[in-house]
């Protein structure tokens, strides 16, 4: 059993600045929303376009191999983290959103790492560290994600599991 703190090293939460209310175009800046993760699965097009005026923060750009994670949301959906396989450019992180930074020599593979944020036990251990009194904005703090405890076995065993249950879910 290990915590979050003890695989990764750190959690990036991005920006938030005023938007647009419509998506950004292809060749614009734009803001993902809490909604680009909800679902388990990552949707680039749940963004705001970052108006011309506002200078982009390149450092929260999101790349492929991410893996993002809710901080805030309604209760079932905080801690909702999806791997980014595929995005397009110009797309930053929300301030209600982290990325996983990854330790050098990290002994837990991302994809595993995704599925074991969807088991009870971890969904448990972050609806009991929620904060915040509106039903409709719950938050989970940094340190309470980094404090999440899970098993983790080999890497080998890992591979195993994900590919398993990528398995199951096409049949």
């Amino acid at each position: 059993i290990v915590s979050l703190s003890d695989v990764i090293a750190d959690l990036q939460n991005g920006w938030s600045p005023k938007c647009l209310t419509r998506p950004a175009e292809s060749e614009e800046w734009g803001v993902l929303k809490v909604g680009a993760v909800s679902f388990g699965w990552f949707d680039e097009k749940q963004n705001k376009a970052l108006p011309s005026n506002l200078k982009q923060r390149e450092q929260y750009e999101v790349k492929a191999g991410d893996l993002v994670i809710s901080r805030a949301n309604i209760t079932q959906y905080v801690g909702a983290c999806a791997l980014v396989e595929e995005v397009r450019p110009k797309l930053m992180l929300c301030d209600k959103l982290f990325r996983v930074v990854w330790k050098d020599d990290s002994p837990i593979l991302p994809k595993y790492l995704n599925e074991v944020f969807k088991i009870p036990h971890l969904r448990w251990q972050i609806e009991n560290n929620l904060t915040g009194a509106s039903p409709t904005m719950k938050n989970i703090s940094k340190p309470a994600l980094m404090a999440l405890q899970f098993p983790i076995p080999p890497l080998e065993v890992q591979t195993k599991i994900v590919s398993e249950l990528s398995k199951k879910r096409e049949e």
